[in-house]
């Protein structure tokens, strides 16, 4: 079965789950019992099940399927949660304080999971494409190391040629660039802007050098060349990690509200109003 075919399916699944969900609900409603009570109890199993795949991301060794297989149940039940949600506080915001920030709190997470699927789906491809891919933890190593080679270059060249050009150029335009990371919204969104405007003002430092100086800035271009895809891949990397950071945390806090929530519900005989 290929990816289109698979995906329609899962999507035709989901919305006949959700129509059965929501007929089951009014159902119930018809059937003069309390409907918050039932779609509180559905909408919390399925947020657990959601919480559980990062759960199962960290356990391996146990034959719990496969990594694919549970992202992809974790897609589909995320959509269906938002309409779980939505028939759970009436499809208006809800008037109580807790209530109120669990909505929104839920709506955070459900922008960073959107966001986090598109950044999924977009970005390791063009990490795949720009060449052999580098571990992310070890990109501000492998940068020190290229700033340390930049530095030895342009001193080596002032010493050889007897002219400080080179090492002015570098002090003006790139110790910055070689000092971390950088670039990484036009990274993020496919700009290669910066590294072509360090290779024009390279372009127009060879113009004024001799034969020698030139040499050395060619080593030098390299040496951007390299650091600019050290920049890429640490910008695309970081972005596939950082909604975790939000999304994963929030998650947990989310289900802590929902079950005091709870408390209060049973305790006081409420609902979500």
């Amino acid at each position: 079965m290929n990816i289109t075919v698979r995906r329609r399916l899962n999507v035709a699944i989901t919305v006949m789950v959700g129509a059965t969900l929501v007929l089951a609900f009014a159902v119930y409603d018809a059937s003069l019992y309390q409907e918050p009570f039932f779609t509180g109890w559905v909408l919390l199993a399925v947020m657990g099940f959601l919480a559980l795949f990062n759960l199962r991301k960290k356990i391996t060794v146990l034959p719990l399927g496969s990594a694919s297989t549970w992202a992809q149940l974790h897609i589909y039940a995320g959509w269906l949660v938002i309409l779980l949600f939505a028939e759970h506080i009436g499809w208006r915001l809800p008037d109580g304080v807790l209530e109120f920030i669990i909505t929104v709190l839920f709506a955070i997470i459900v922008v960073s999971g959107i966001v986090g699927l598109m950044l999924s789906r977009i970005l390791p491809p063009r990490l795949t494409r720009r060449g052999e891919e580098v571990i992310f933890e070890r990109i501000p190593a492998f940068i020190a190391e290229l700033r340390n080679e930049a530095e030895d270059l342009v001193l080596e060249s002032a010493q050889e040629t007897r002219s400080s050009t080179i090492s002015d150029f570098y002090l003006r335009h790139l110790s910055g660039f070689f000092s971390g990371p950088r670039n990484h919204l036009h990274h993020l969104f496919a700009s290669r802007r910066p590294e072509f405007r360090l290779m024009n003002d390279i372009d127009n430092l060879q113009r004024y050098l001799n034969s020698r100086e030139n040499e050395y800035a060619d080593r030098l271009r390299h040496l951007v060349n390299k650091k600019d895809d050290l920049d890429f891949y640490y910008a695309l990397s970081l972005a596939l990690k950082a909604w975790l950071l939000v999304h994963v945390p929030l998650t947990y806090s989310l289900l802590i509200l929902v079950v005091l929530h709870l408390v209060v519900v049973y305790a006081f005989g409420g609902g979500m109003s």
